[in-house]
């Protein structure tokens, strides 16, 4: 075994005997006076619970090591290819998938307030004058490692690419506030705005 196996498979001992001792602290300083407490052998919120703390806690601990001795920049670049992985494996799985959102009255002053909007999700490509969703938090936070999509409410906002460029190993956009965002980091771009007048409108 090799040594970069054998780290991997020390972390993946270490890793369940410590969601272990997170499920019976939970016992011992919380479950007791949840509602649930009687019913958790059939819910089982408790493994759930300390599965999902985990799994934020190494998500955080790698990214503080990431920030570490790193530019704003680098930081950027690390989480966009992040992103394109992750993305690239749900667009496999999903690759024909559309979403459609109700416009609110600040998304862009190029979509009417009450409209509806098609949206690719995470394309590949952007061009020129695309309307696209960007996060409204750019760099992104380390929560953007676990959750990072329009399905599970990132906050967004919509804006008009300027140019698309290459540089180092990705593709970046310019938008209309002359911000340079990557690629992978646009949750979608809009394919069309639809009015109050549209028949899919009225089934939202």
């Amino acid at each position: 075994m090799g040594e970069f196996s054998k780290i991997l498979e020390e972390f993946h001992k270490s890793s369940g005997e410590q969601y272990e001792k997170l499920m019976n602290t939970l016992d011992e300083d919380h479950c007791w006076k949840c509602p649930m407490h009687s019913t958790s052998s059939q819910t089982n919120c408790k493994e759930l619970h300390a599965w999902l703390k985990i799994q934020k806690a190494l998500e955080e601990g790698v990214w503080e090591k990431i920030m570490e001795d790193r530019s704003e920049g680098e930081l950027e670049a690390i989480t966009a290819r992040f992103l394109e992985k992750r993305f690239k494996k749900e667009n496999r799985e999903e690759s024909q998938a559309l979403v459609i959102l109700k416009a609110g009255d600040n998304h862009h002053p190029d979509i009417p307030t009450n409209s509806a909007l098609i949206i690719k999700p995470h394309p590949k490509k952007v061009r020129k004058e695309d309307l696209v969703l960007i996060p409204q938090e750019i760099p992104c936070p380390v929560s953007w490692f676990f959750k990072a999509g329009l399905s599970v409410g990132v906050p967004f906002k919509i804006t008009r690419v300027g140019k698309v460029f290459h540089q180092g190993p990705l593709w970046y956009l310019n938008t209309e506030e002359n911000l340079d965002i990557p690629v992978p980091m646009v949750l979608g771009v809009v394919l069309k705005v639809l009015d109050e007048n549209s028949s899919i409108y009225n089934l939202l």
